[in-house]
């Protein structure tokens, strides 16, 4: 009995940890709250002038307001809902790079790699 009750308790505690480690990730952030670190993000290391920070606010509102549509009329199509979200990503990204030097599109182009390998990652449960 003492054995089972262990193993019990021992799963629970995984189960507990895992949530509040997603929670504490990316995962446990709100639309707004992404937007908001991926913006610190892009001032940080792209060192983006103040006209360039409210510039890329507004497309990443914009993108936020057009991602919410695209769900609520996906009508439970996530093939096509996927789709219509990495065209958007794409037109977005095309807008942001067309506010960026030289030296800045080279580390958004970092950056973007990195959030697709992250992306990547998260489809491998």
């Amino acid at each position: 009995m003492k054995p089972r009750f262990v193993v019990i308790l021992s799963i629970l505690f995984l189960f507990g940890f895992t949530a509040q480690t997603f929670s504490q990730g990316m995962g446990g952030m709100n639309p707004q709250e992404r937007m908001k670190q991926q913006l610190q993000t892009y001032k940080e290391r792209l060192k983006l002038t103040d006209a360039q920070f409210n510039k890329i606010d507004t497309i990443l509102k914009d993108q936020m307001g057009e991602m919410q549509k695209l769900r609520d009329s996906s009508s439970g199509d996530r093939d096509a809902m996927r789709e219509a979200m990495m065209s958007l990503r794409e037109k977005i990204n095309k807008k942001i790079e067309a506010l960026l030097d030289d030296t800045q599109k080279a580390e958004f182009k970092k950056i973007q790699e990195e959030a697709a390998q992250r992306r990547q990652g998260m489809g491998r449960g």
